[in-house]
């Protein structure tokens, strides 16, 4: 355990050292908590959560344009904040292309973005196909070509969080499992396997575990274990780097499924995955195994359809937990029966990009009760708890 349980209270305490927990105590910090920790059951940069990884796709095509504004927020705020204090470069700019079948939900992105009045231009697919070859765009009605879009560096931004944090007196709690928490009328009393702490504010963001803390969030929040695949495609390897390969997004070809894709970046092999997020509820406890049957082919055999090089080799392949609501929208709100509790939840598939935002949202939230980002306060609602 890095760190030690003490009997002095905390001003602040997060559970969770995925990227919207340490994203917390940076922003807890910045608003001048000194006392502040963060308890993390496995240790910090564990694969066994949603946070892992060499990469993650931002993009401001989003189905609403409150989201748009959001990734703006983000874009414009946060991330330079955390570049610049870390010295060190998390977002590679890269193309962007969404597309689907006509009539699908490619089409409510391009109108969220025109709302939004972020520029995208709506491609036919024959002009998709010059402006990105490897494409074939099978079945798809329209390309949406985002601008804006780029790749961050997951594991860089990670590691980033942790060393600032680190920098600034933050504490962190690794190996300790929280198995129970206690509002008092003074202090919340944090109870783990390794003893207690108590604390004035607290800050839950605990990816798949969150219900076990939440009780609220058990009838919200469903997990599902996901299959990323890695492979190398045939031709100049130079096409599949950031800056030349788009991060990319099918969504919904004649089956319903969802497929996205990131360039080559960290290791070898362009990055592809099914996006799952309904019909399943996984048990986040056991370590991850093999693949489901079948689910490497189905992405070997995506890729054999939808792109004109051929498939050279599987370089390797990841599994991470998505932890969703059935709408998708993230919970990012004061818990309803104590307002010192902030809660984060159902981030995955798409939350690293906001990680940044995210953690000042709570620290704020826990703080003040409120913030000061006007995007996320116009929408505050689509975020509740309740």
């Amino acid at each position: 355990m890095a760190g030690d349980l003490t009997d002095q209270p905390y001003e602040a305490l997060v559970i969770g050292g995925g990227v919207n927990g340490l994203a917390s105590l940076y922003h807890l910090l910045r608003l001048g908590c000194r006392r502040v920790a963060l308890i993390e059951r496995f240790s910090l940069g564990h694969e066994r959560g949603s946070s892992h990884g060499f990469s993650r796709v931002i993009r401001s095509a989003y189905i609403h344009a409150g989201y748009v504004r959001l990734v703006q927020a983000a874009l414009r705020e946060e991330w330079p904040r955390l570049e610049g204090e870390a010295g060190m470069r998390l977002i590679h700019h890269t193309p962007g292309c969404f597309f689907g079948p006509a009539g699908g939900k490619w089409e409510q992105y391009a109108r969220a973005t025109a709302e939004a009045g972020l520029e995208g231009e709506v491609l036919d697919p024959a002009e998709a196909r010059r402006r990105f070859p490897l494409f074939r765009f099978e079945g798809a009605g329209g390309v949406l070509e985002d601008r804006t879009a780029g790749l961050v560096a997951a594991r860089d931004t990670m590691s980033a969080l942790v060393r600032l944090c680190r920098e600034r007196g933050g504490h962190f709690l690794e190996l300790t499992r929280v198995t129970s928490i206690e509002p008092g009328p003074e202090l919340i009393r944090v109870i783990t396997e390794a003893g207690e702490l108590m604390a004035e504010r607290l800050v839950i963001a605990a990816g798949p575990w969150a219900s076990k803390l939440v009780p609220a969030l058990k009838s919200q929040l469903k997990i599902a274990r996901q299959t990323v695949g890695y492979f190398t495609l045939s031709g100049d390897q130079d096409q599949y780097g950031v800056g030349r390969f788009p991060v990319w997004g099918n969504l919904g070809g004649e089956d319903g499924g969802i497929f996205y894709g990131l360039p080559q970046f960290g290791r070898e092999g362009i990055k592809i995955a099914r996006h799952i997020t309904m019909g399943v509820d996984d048990d986040p406890e056991p370590e991850p195994g093999e693949p489901p049957e079948g689910e490497i082919e189905r992405l070997h055999s995506y890729l054999e359809e939808q792109f004109t090089p051929s498939v050279e080799r599987l370089t390797g392949w990841e599994t991470c937990l998505y932890t969703n609501r059935e709408s998708e929208d993230f919970v990012i709100d004061l818990h309803p029966d104590d307002p010192r509790i902030a809660v984060g939840a159902g981030f995955s598939g798409h939350g690293f990009k906001f990680g940044p935002l995210t953690g000042r949202l709570l620290a704020e939230l826990v703080m003040n009760g409120k913030t000061t980002v006007p995007e996320f306060e116009a929408m505050r609602h689509v975020f509740a708890l309740g």
